[in-house]
C-alpha cells in the first residue's frame, strides 16, 4: 500500500512540475537494434513501460538481430541495420549471439552465422563494443545466472586469445 501511495505522489509531482509536458517528447531519428533472450526481453519491458508513454519514437528505425531473423533473412536483416545505422548515425544495439555450433542446433539455425559485430564496424567505420564474455568451460551458455564480467572488443579484436584465471572475489 505504502509503495502505491508513494507511485501515486511520485507520479502527481512529476506531471505538475514545470518539466513535464503534456506532449510526449519526440525523438530523433535512431537505428534500434534488437538482440535477445533477457536483454531484449529487458529492454522490451523498458521500452513500453518507460520510454513510449514519454516519447515518440515514430522516426527509430527497428531491426531483429536474433539468431532466428538473421537465418531466415540469410544475413539480410545485418546489412540492412549496417545500412540504416550509417544513414542516420544514432545507433542503440542490444547484445547479440553470435551462434556457437551447439546454439546452432538447439535454435534450428541454417548455420552458424558470424558476429555481426564486425560487419557494424566496417559498416560504421569502427566502433567499441562492450559485451560480456562468449564462453566458460562447465557453463551453459546464454542467460541463466547474473554475469559478473565483461571484456571489450575493439577492432579486429576477434582473434584475441583469453585464459582462464580462477575463482575472483567480489
Amino acid at each position: 500500500m505504502l509503495g502505491s501511495v508513494r507511485s501515486a505522489a511520485a507520479r502527481k509531482a512529476f506531471h505538475s512540475s514545470r518539466w513535464f509536458s503534456a506532449k510526449r517528447l519526440v525523438a530523433p531519428p535512431m537505428t534500434y537494434i534488437a538482440g535477445e533472450e533477457m536483454s531484449w526481453y529487458t529492454m522490451k519491458i523498458i521500452r513500453e513501460k518507460w520510454v513510449e508513454p514519454f516519447v515518440d519514437t515514430s522516426k527509430w528505425e527497428f531491426y531483429d538481430l536474433s539468431c532466428k531473423a538473421r537465418d531466415e533473412s540469410e544475413d539480410k536483416v545485418l546489412r540492412d541495420a549496417v545500412a540504416s545505422g550509417g544513414k542516420i548515425g544514432a545507433i542503440f544495439k542490444e547484445p547479440t549471439i553470435t551462434p556457437s555450433a551447439d546454439q546452432v542446433k538447439e535454435f534450428g539455425l541454417k548455420k552458424a552465422w558470424g558476429s555481426p559485430n564486425g560487419a557494424m564496424r566496417r559498416g560504421w567505420n569502427g566502433i567499441t563494443i562492450s559485451r560480456d564474455t562468449i564462453h566458460i568451460p562447465g557453463i551453459k551458455l546464454g542467460f541463466e545466472r547474473p554475469v559478473f564480467f565483461e571484456r571489450h572488443a575493439i577492432g579486429g579484436e576477434y582473434g584475441a586469445g583469453w585464459k582462464s584465471v580462477g575463482k575472483g572475489r567480489v
